[in-house]
């Protein structure tokens, strides 16, 4: 983690805060993961979306492909912290700490498939509690953005998907329920005519605007050309978007022609260093675009910002 007195004044502590199981059993959802996306009403209790990987190629048996992108499977839990972020946990025993993914079993050779790359967590209207995640549908190319809230942050269970029509269906275990309709249970796209398929890294409450914030990588065709990069989108209550639009035209790994070696930039968060929320959920008239960049492709992480994105 990175501490200091503010957003400004950060340093790297190295001492871990959360470790991988790296359990070969993908039922359990303890393979790889990572913390995402923390939120603390009072500075002591944080809950956290964590990313999960299923890494098959890593497991003896259970990637015959041997490739690491053949054997992907990504899934949503919930980590807890109760020492105000000094160590997280699974917040209840594997895989009972499962939060979102796609109602289908991990199966070598489908590709990288699941819910990833959670947003920041934020509370919305009526005191839902609001994430954004990437969904990438199996043994295809297929990517959207699915809408996720619960009205209690302790409970994995509670969390609900945007259907189409409302936030009123769930997220299945499929190990648990094998024999449930897929169909009931598949977060549907959201606003991907305004915000395109992956714009979900980070949602912002801007008061200065009266609009939500949402951050993330996108493309459109602009002057002829699909541009790559950084955009954004406004909305008043989570449901609605504006067209999303260029922040930022930066290179991706997928954009350049070496992921490996060239310098790309990936997970944009606007934040406010000066923010009275505990969770940095709010902006005004000035904010930061931060940022990573990968120096030498997916190998070296370097954290940078641009300053005054808040502005329309």
């Amino acid at each position: 983690r990175m501490t200091g007195t503010g957003l400004n004044a950060l340093s790297v502590d190295c001492d871990p805060i959360h470790t991988s199981r790296n359990d070969p059993d993908p039922e359990m959802f303890t393979d790889n993961t990572w913390i995402a996306a923390a939120y603390t009403e009072d500075g002591e209790t944080v809950y956290a979306l964590g990313h999960n990987e299923y890494q098959g190629h890593t497991h003896p048996g259970q990637c015959p492909q041997n490739d690491y992108f053949a054997c992907w499977y990504n899934t949503i839990t919930l980590l807890i912290s109760t020492d105000g972020g000094n160590s997280f946990s699974p917040a209840f025993e594997p895989p009972g700490h499962f939060v979102a993914g796609l109602p289908v079993p991990y199966e070598a050779g489908k590709g990288a498939y699941g819910l990833r790359a959670p947003s920041n967590i934020i509370q919305g209207p009526e005191g839902y509690f609001y994430a954004f995640v990437n969904l990438a549908s199996e043994r295809s190319e297929r990517q959207y953005v699915c809408a996720l809230r619960t009205s209690d942050l302790s409970d994995p269970a509670a969390w609900r998907f945007w259907d189409g029509q409302g936030f009123e269906d769930r997220f299945i275990n499929p190990y648990l329920e094998p024999d449930a309709d897929q169909a009931e249970h598949l977060c549907q796209p959201y606003a991907v005519d305004q915000i395109g398929h992956a714009l979900n890294e980070s949602i912002t409450y801007n008061s200065a605007l009266e609009r939500f914030v949402l951050i993330g990588i996108s493309a459109d065709q602009i002057e002829g050309r699909e541009v790559w990069g950084f955009y954004y989108a406004f909305s008043k209550d989570l449901l609605n978007w504006t067209r999303r639009q260029l922040l930022m035209e930066v290179p991706l790994p997928w954009t350049v022609a070496s992921s490996g070696s060239d310098l790309s930039y990936l997970y944009p968060s606007l934040l406010d260093p000066d923010s009275p929320d505990r969770n940095f959920a709010t902006t005004d008239d000035t904010a930061y675009l931060y940022f990573t960049r990968n120096n030498f492709g997916h190998g070296s992480l370097c954290l940078l910002y641009t300053s005054d994105a808040a502005d329309e």
